[in-house]
């Protein structure tokens, strides 16, 4: 076994397909062991995480011989995964039972997408981008195959939260600056308290100025990575929603506790303007200053978010 650096885009599907390998037998091999630990879903990875995949064959890969002056043909099929996504409108009827195209996959036809606005279709394992165009609206949305992190990084987080609406389609992630996350992650716990519908919308988080503009995988759609055929990992590549639906955990961070010194002296009122909503000194909405999320807030988004 050799080892393998993860690139963006990478999914297991993708890598098994192009380096001729059975991704449910690789991923298996106590080689990855470590990895499996640490992302549970083999076709949600990290840049720079190694995956052990098998050595060449010896004498390299087979050849055909060809005789010169003539016409020679070569068809190439690649693998196919499915991939499935959820569109999200203001309205929960905006995309149901709605006609679409897929750009990249001209040969599609007939699709649409379920009375919840799920639309599902098989794509190349190799595709990257799928462009999905409504039919009635002319609604479209580029789709970025393999490009969701894991939601143990600030990316990850950062992106669920933009494809969910709580974080505006312009903003970029700042990771110097962590006050935008949070502020989303307050609009995404508030949402689910009062039973889904975010009552603040998205959450504005201006660009740095040395930070390159965003470009969000959809503008209300979870991104999406493929999810494998039956012979794939049983974990999936991440289709919109095949992570399961997680225990329902808490969905409100423990009430933080102000520091003594910050709290009035007993004779002296709280001041007047301060708004009853805003948060303490100390909430910090479940992210932590190094970068780790609450157990209950991650395990709410990846059930909300589907992957």
């Amino acid at each position: 076994m050799r080892p393998y650096v993860i690139r963006q885009g990478d999914h297991l599907a993708a890598i098994a397909y192009k380096f001729g390998f059975d991704a449910d037998t690789v991923w298996n091999d106590p080689s990855n062991a470590d990895l499996r630990k640490l992302r549970p879903d083999p076709n949600i990875l990290w840049p720079t995480d190694v995956l052990y995949i098998p050595d060449p064959p010896a004498g390299g890969p087979p050849t055909t011989a060809l005789t010169p002056g003539s016409t020679n043909v070569f068809v190439s099929t690649p693998a196919t995964v499915t991939l499935t996504v959820a569109f999200m409108g203001d309205d929960p009827s905006t995309y149901a039972s709605k006609a679409y195209t897929v750009q990249e996959l001209d040969q599609l036809t007939g699709l649409a997408t379920d009375g919840n606005g799920v639309a599902t279709f098989p794509i190349p394992v190799n595709l990257k981008t799928a462009t999905v165009s409504f039919s009635d609206s002319g609604d479209s949305y580029v789709l970025s195959i393999g490009a969701m992190d894991p939601i143990d990084t600030l990316s990850g987080i950062f992106s669920r939260l933009q494809n969910l609406g709580y974080i505006d389609d312009s903003a970029a992630l700042d990771s110097s600056d962590l006050s935008g996350l949070r502020a989303g992650l307050r609009a995404f716990k508030a949402s689910q308290a009062s039973g889904g519908d975010s009552a603040t919308g998205p959450v504005s988080v201006p660009s740095p100025p040395s930070a390159p503009a965003s470009t969000p995988v959809t503008d209300t759609a979870p991104a999406s990575s493929p999810e494998p055929e039956p012979s794939a990992p049983a974990s999936g590549p991440g289709d919109a929603f095949d992570s399961g639906p997680a225990s329902p955990p808490s969905q409100d961070s423990p009430p933080s506790t102000p520091s003594p010194n910050s709290a009035p002296p007993p004779s002296e009122p709280a001041p007047a303007s301060a708004p009853a909503s805003a948060p303490s000194a100390t909430d910090n909405a479940g992210l932590a200053d190094d970068g780790t999320l609450d157990a209950d807030i991650k395990s709410l988004l990846l059930r909300v978010h589907g992957s």
